[in-house]
């Protein structure tokens, strides 16, 4: 009797075991690929009336909008973001900004050069972008905020404003999101191009 109860109890010991290990698995969510996305900008073409060079010091953002993660707005009163889990720009949003919005004022002018301070020995003007807000709500727009301080390089301001765009989203998919916030910022950078060329 004891000879026959040992394997009787190893194969339900077994069985136990298998059946744990199968709860375990479906237990598991199923994990996807994580998704990266460009930022594609543009502006109409600008001439500003004079030739030389605009050096952006820096883009400034903070917070959970500075990250690499998409987000969106969770609420607006007070105003609250949310990181959309698996979908990430290339880079930090900072750099992020700072390349699309080189690459789409050089595209654009005819005239004034920009870039980095590692592309020039002595720029003519100066300038830093603070960005508030860059995200999106997923039923509804995206929407960009920043404020841009210009400066000679003798250190006076010549222009010092807060511009900002709004684009709607085409659906509610993380792309459509992130195609909805490169129109929200080529507005606010039209805007923007149009008042430096006055202010020079």
């Amino acid at each position: 009797m004891i000879a026959k109860t040992a394997p009787l109890l190893m194969r339900k010991g077994a069985a136990l075991m298998a059946a744990v290990i199968l709860a375990a698995c479906a237990a598991t969510p199923a994990r996807y690929p994580d998704n990266h996305y460009e930022l594609d900008v543009a502006i109409d073409p600008v001439s500003f009336g004079k030739t030389g060079s605009v050096v952006l010091l820096r883009v400034d953002i903070r917070g959970l909008q500075s990250g690499r993660s998409l987000i969106t707005v969770a609420g607006e009163s007070p105003l609250r973001f949310r990181e959309q889990r698996g979908h990430f720009w290339h880079v930090a949003t900072p750099t992020l900004i700072e390349r699309a919005f080189l690459t789409t004022m050089n595209d654009a002018s005819s005239d004034l050069v920009f870039g980095t301070a590692d592309s020039f020995d002595d720029a003519d003007y100066r300038m830093i972008l603070t960005v508030t807000r860059f995200a999106y709500d997923e039923d509804g727009e995206a929407m960009v905020n920043f404020d841009a301080t210009v400066s000679a390089a003798g250190g006076e301001v010549i222009l010092a404003r807060s511009y900002w765009g709004r684009a709607p989203l085409a659906g509610g998919r993380p792309a459509h999101g992130v195609n909805a916030l490169g129109e929200a910022l080529g507005q606010a950078m039209g805007v923007f191009a149009g008042e430096l060329g006055g202010a020079l």
